[in-house]
């Protein structure tokens, strides 16, 4: 019998390395961490030739140093780490590291790398161990290369250093900005930081550095603060901006226990509009490009952030699709910023292998949850207190009606005999016009509410559809790859056609999924000058799927100088997305079919006037419904709602033009002509 041990091929060092770092700015990070938990206040980054390939990363702390102990059995060993994950480094810090395997990564961004460090519990001794990974190409197993730990005397103060040269990619300028932001967010720098300051020698950094150390927190409008205690019971109060207690969790508000560790949720809430910064010393565009920078929810962890959770784009509380439900009472990402900070003392959170984010168990779910509710529960309170200001304002307003009337009548009983019935009967004239204009109004507000709540539903369906859409469309790609591997020369006759069809309606149901989103997004409700051509060309663009769907050519016909008006991409695109699907409805409607389907949609000068024309070749407007097309809930379609037209009259009287129908135009069927007033030509 004869026994033999695992051993490792030197593939691993690229399956565990490169495979797990995704860029220069991750590996980097990886590298600073490290310092962190040898007990460094300062790590310094220094970018040379990075935008090309071959340049060099030098990374120096002031931390503790390494001995050659720790360095052979803790920083060469993968996998594990020496330091026990409970116990405090010197200077009280949870370490932070764990498996070694982003510091592996890291190391391997260039084809050489340099490690020197000085232990402070060795005063005047210096340690380097130098690593070139073209030794392992040579080889089969890790094993059989040798790594020389070198001893020798210095003068400096303990700490490490590592050098990276040789980089096998160009750090673009974009890796280099997610990098400065990174190492900014690192340790914390909301109010109460750890004592730990990267810093990136680079412009950009400076560029970043000032924005986020510019902290507007005191502009806030209101700030939550939530605990999470160890036996999992949570509480919650908001301040407002002068710091006092607006309002205070009760028994029942968090009526659950939470099965993770402790955790305090800290949000400062923006209310990014004129009037709320008048008297202010910043700026809305100060704030907001602040936000750009630190907006949204961190996490940290052990006193270090974790990404991807804040990042742009990782809405990982769903902030955003909730601000969707109700857009006046809640924050986003753009508008608030917070973090989440756990100690976790006893490793309850686990980073996965890659160092993005923690495995989603029942102690991160807790913590994610935790934040959702006191998030929900601030909601509430907000919309209770709204209530109740809309209360008084209802009573008031009844009141002061009401005092206005009883004026009114004593002031037509002391009119003269002659005079009074005359006035009487003109009062209740009045009053009669105004009654029919209140419902009026009343049954417009209802149309409106009810396509408010559709469109809330559709941006909701759109919200959770767009993940599972894209997922669809790769898993057909990946059956279409393994069906043409197994099947070879017989896929074509036997599968190609059904895979074409599924991939077709994958890519249908993907982009469906997007429009909503676009339609809802909030920067299109700003006014602002727009290029008309421009807004129609995109919208139109935008319905291309459902165009190419319906089976309907379109075209844009537009003037050659440019028609720029003053209002807002959603209301071109309201008034443009209403009159196209009203095509499309009456085009499926029209019996027999044509042959070919044509929306054209044009723009004109029309003296001070822009003029937007939208023709199709369908059956036209019904003669019985010439006169009131324009009005609400008025629709030839049985499953219609009759608010599309309505919507389109109505935005372009906001906009402070008009609209009009023509039954037949000039491609045969509907032609609808929206006028609008012009800037006049600029530059």
């Amino acid at each position: 019998m004869t026994s033999a041990t695992f051993r490792f091929s030197t593939d691993i060092l690229q399956r565990l390395g490169e495979e797990l770092i995704t860029g220069l700015d991750q590996g980097i990070v990886e590298l600073v961490k490290n310092s962190y938990d040898a007990d460094a206040l300062t790590c310094t980054v220094e970018l040379s030739g990075t935008e090309d390939l071959g340049g060099r990363v030098v990374i120096t702390d002031d931390g503790d140093g390494m001995s050659a102990s720790d360095i052979r059995d803790g920083w060469l060993v993968l996998g594990r780490s020496r330091k026990d994950p409970g116990s405090l480094t010197r200077r009280n810090r949870l370490p932070a590291g764990s498996k070694g395997l982003g510091r592996l990564g890291a190391l391997r961004l260039g084809e050489r790398a340099l490690l020197v460090t000085r232990p402070i519990d060795e005063p005047g001794i210096e340690y380097s161990v130098p690593i070139n990974w073209a030794d392992f190409s040579g080889t089969d197993v890790v094993d059989n290369v040798a790594l020389d730990i070198h001893r020798s005397t210095s003068d400096s103060k303990p700490g490490t250093q590592i050098v990276i040269e040789r980089l096998r990619s160009r750090a673009t300028a974009g890796e280099v900005r997610r990098l400065a932001r990174e190492l900014l967010l690192l340790s914390d720098p909301f109010r109460d930081p750890e004592g730990f300051t990267p810093e990136l020698i680079a412009s950009e950094f400076k560029d970043i550095e000032q924005l986020v150390r510019s902290a507007y927190f005191d502009d806030c409008e209101f700030r939550l603060v939530a605990q999470l205690n160890d036996n999992g019971r949570a509480s919650a109060k908001v301040y407002d901006r002068s710091g006092t207690v607006k309002w205070s969790s009760r028994r029942g508000d968090f009526d659950r226990r939470y099965s993770g560790p402790a955790a305090t949720f800290e949000l400062w809430a923006f209310l990014l509009q004129r009037k709320s910064f008048e008297g202010r010393a910043a700026t809305i565009a100060e704030v907001r490009r602040w936000l750009d920078q630190v907006g949204g929810v961190h996490l940290y962890h052990r006193g270090l952030r974790v990404r991807p959770y804040g990042d742009d784009g990782h809405d990982w509380l769903g902030m955003n699709l909730s601000r969707v439900r109700d857009p006046e009472l809640r924050p986003s990402t753009n508008t608030s910023v917070g973090r989440v900070t756990v100690r976790d003392e006893r490793e309850l959170l686990l980073q996965k292998t890659d160092r993005t984010g923690f495995i989603e168990n029942q102690a991160f779910r807790a913590i994610r949850k935790f934040a959702i509710d006191a998030l929900e529960w601030m909601h509430k309170e907000r919309l209770a207190e709204r209530r109740e200001r809309e209360t008084q304002r209802k009573r008031a307003s009844r009141r002061e009606a009401a005092a206005a009337d009883t004026n009114f009548r004593r002031a037509i009983e002391k009119l003269d005999p002659s005079a009074r019935a005359t006035v009487r009967q003109a009062a209740l004239e009045l009053e009669s016009a105004r009654a029919t204009e209140r419902d009026q109004l009343r049954d417009e507000l209802s149309l409106y509410q009810t396509l408010a709540s559709v469109g809330t539903a559709v941006s909701v369906f759109a919200h959770e559809i767009e993940g599972p859409a894209t997922d669809l469309t790769a898993s057909v790609r990946a059956v279409e790859r393994r069906a043409q591997n197994a099947l070879k020369h017989d896929y074509e006759s036997r599968l190609a056609r059904q895979m074409n069809a599924v991939k077709r309606s994958a890519t249908q149901v993907a982009r469906f999924a997007t429009l909503p989103l676009n339609l809802l997004r909030r920067s299109k409700r700003r006014r602002t000058i727009l290029n008309v051509n421009q807004v129609i060309e995109e919208t139109v663009t935008l319905f291309e799927p459902y165009l190419v769907d319906a089976q309907v050519a379109t075209s844009c016909e537009f003037t050659l100088e440019m028609p720029q008006i003053r209002g807002s991409v959603a209301a071109i695109e309201a008034i443009i997305s209403n009159l196209i699907t009203n095509s499309v409805k009456a085009f499926k409607r029209q019996l027999p079919q044509p042959s070919s389907r044509r929306i054209v949609v044009r723009t004109i000068l029309l003296n001070d006037n822009v003029l937007i024309s939208v023709l199709d070749n369908g059956p036209g407007i019904p003669p019985q419904l010439a006169d009131s097309i324009w009005l609400p809930g008025v629709t030839s379609d049985e499953n219609g709602t009759g608010m599309g037209l309505t919507i389109v009259r109505d935005t372009a009287t906001d906009l402070g033009g008009r609209a009009k129908a023509i039954q037949s135009g000039e491609l045969g069927g509907a032609e609808f002509l929206i006028e609008l007033p012009r800037l006049g030509e600029r530059s």
